[in-house]
């Protein structure tokens, strides 16, 4: 067998199933795991978005020392606005992923 030997619907074909492969890892991207969305709803962007901007205003401070002040911001807010604590590594996930889109929002 030959790459002549096949069909034009058969590349016709392979090259739709590429396009649907590609366009779903492209979707996939942008999506948090189903245990960050729980903790992101119970947070909600608008808090973290808010860590980010405070951390943002120290203009002395290096990229990653402003990311993680944003971490210790989100922590200590949780525990006083919403009663509960949460992980570094949930809190450094979050603020990584409403960044991206603050920063994206802001050009």
């Amino acid at each position: 067998m030959t790459l002549d030997s096949v069909s034009l619907n058969d590349w016709v074909a392979l090259a739709l199933a590429m396009f649907g492969f590609l366009s779903a890892l492209i979707s996939r991207t942008d999506r948090l795991p189903t245990w960050a969305r729980k903790w992101l709803k119970r947070i909600g962007s608008a808090r973290i978005t808010d860590a980010i901007e405070r951390a943002a205003a120290i203009v002395e401070l290096t990229p990653d020392q402003r990311r993680k002040q944003a971490v210790i911001y989100l922590q200590k807010l949780c525990i006083k606005e919403l009663g509960f604590p949460i992980p570094a590594s949930i809190a450094n996930l979050l603020i990584e992923h409403i960044y991206q889109k603050w920063k994206r929002l802001r050009r």
